[in-house]
């Protein structure tokens, strides 16, 4: 049993006889199947993705090659345990591509996914840099128990994605529903995103690729507080008739607190290889300076992933290598200042 267009063989096929479908058997990891069938008797035999065929038994060797289904394949999506409908598909799964992701200078890769993905809800938790942001699929679960989903990085569940730098995201994939969760268990209550990051392609006569990309915004306060200020305070301690001491000090204690913040981003990355082994790399280190005076954060991580093709591209080796190093730092305030 193989593919038509290709030659691979095809595990895991369905393969029943027609007069009687509970009889039947699947294709081992060479694509080979054996059942008993009397001569001229004709085989059903399916696989997803695929268009289903009917063959005749002619003799004790039955060569069959299956047609790709590129419609089948836009109809189908594969949750936790088994494969769904698209007509069935309730939006419990949201797809979004590196493409689709929010541009800028972005502190977090979650900020990214803001507005892109329906009953998913994104906030800042402040204006402080060094604060993260507060996830939500489809609303809270509790009043207690966190309600953070589970983060799941190149298929390790328990990731933080604020160790990976923007440019390394390739996709998200939010599971929003038990049915889509199911296979990450009760860690998946709130919800999964699945996050994928760049890899290496292999490219025909090792070609190697170097990219860098530099990234500088500043960011304020959309307004400041309304008050009052000191000749409106001296007026207003008149028209009421307080006694006060007049200093003579006009001072804008929010422009004591705020200022303009900034950030500043650097990636650099390497990709290469050949069509059997091939490597991405990348560093990336970002500043910045928070609109609150005295919060700061500095981010540096790395990443490295190697692939390796074997055995007529039947044998597939990954290796992934993360580090990330992050500085925050703060204003020393003791109340007494």
């Amino acid at each position: 049993m193989t593919d038509a267009n290709t030659g691979d063989p095809l595990i895991g096929a369905t393969v029943q006889i027609a007069s009687d479908l509970l009889k039947g058997t699947v294709t081992n990891l060479d694509g080979e199947f054996t059942i008993d069938v009397p001569q001229g008797e004709a085989l059903k035999i399916s696989y997803v993705g695929y268009i289903a065929k009917e063959v005749t038994v002619t003799s004790a060797r039955v060569d069959v090659a299956l047609e790709p289904n590129s419609e089948l394949l836009d109809e189908v999506v594969i949750i936790g345990y088994g494969v769904q409908k698209k007509t069935d598909k309730t939006g419990a799964v949201s797809h979004v591509t590196a493409e689709e992701l929010n541009q800028g200078n972005l502190t977090d890769p979650i900020q990214g996914m803001q507005g892109k993905a329906a009953g998913v809800s994104i906030a800042k938790k402040g204006g402080d840099p060094n604060a993260g942001f507060s996830v939500r699929i489809r609303g809270a679960s509790g009043y207690t128990a966190s309600a953070d989903p589970l983060y799941v990085i190149d298929g390790v569940p328990g990731g933080d994605p604020t160790s990976i730098a923007p440019e390394d995201i390739e996709s998200f994939n939010i599971l929003k529903d038990a049915a889509s969760t199911a296979i990450y268990g009760s860690r998946g209550a709130n919800g999964v995103i699945i996050i994928n990051t760049k890899k290496g392609a292999g490219r025909e006569g090792g070609v190697s690729e170097v990219t860098f990309s530099t990234k500088y915004s500043l960011s304020k306060i959309a307004q400041k507080v309304d008050l009052l200020n000191a000749d409106q305070i001296r007026q207003y301690a008149v028209d009421y008739n307080y006694d006060f001491i007049d200093g003579g000090a006009n001072t804008d204690w929010q422009d004591e607190l705020y200022r303009t913040g900034s950030t500043f981003e650097n990636n650099l990355s390497f990709a290469g290889g050949n069509e059997k082994s091939y490597y991405r790399a990348s560093v990336s280190n970002t500043d910045w300076v928070g609109i609150m005076k005295g919060t700061e954060k500095e981010r540096t991580t790395a990443k490295m992933n190697i692939t390796h093709k074997g055995i007529n591209d039947r044998l597939t080796l990954n290796g992934n290598m993360a580090i990330s190093f992050e500085q925050n730092d703060y204003e020393n305030y003791d109340g007494n200042d």
